[in-house]
């Protein structure tokens, strides 16, 4: 029985550069802003980075400060239903609220 030679691996690592591509993309954004020429291509890369940078960086100051406004609300709305449940429950002012509409 003859002796099989090694089989030969070749193997050629790709180069990725994320920050030269983000570079790129953004590039290429904002030419298609100036132009108005959007490409599906663009549209597509822009949905990839939107998914990819979620939650990590607003896109502009505006919706940073929608963010804010609305945590704000909700914890204006979370207060009052608190306040009002605390009431509710281990006071006697809603009671207190109803003798008086009953009487009126």
């Amino acid at each position: 029985m003859g002796r099989r030679n090694n089989k030969r691996f070749n193997y050629r690592p790709r180069y990725y550069d994320e920050q030269k591509e983000d570079l790129q993309n953004r590039v290429e954004q904002i030419t298609a802003e100036v132009t108005g020429n959007y490409s599906a291509e663009g549209s597509k890369k822009r949905l990839q980075s939107a998914f990819k940078n979620r939650g990590h960086q607003p896109l502009d100051a505006s919706s940073q400060q929608q963010r804010l406004v609305s945590r704000v609300r909700f914890l204006l709305i979370a207060a009052i239903l608190g306040s009002l449940a605390y009431l509710a429950f281990y006071t006697d002012t809603i009671d207190v609220i109803f003798e008086g509409f009953k009487q009126g």
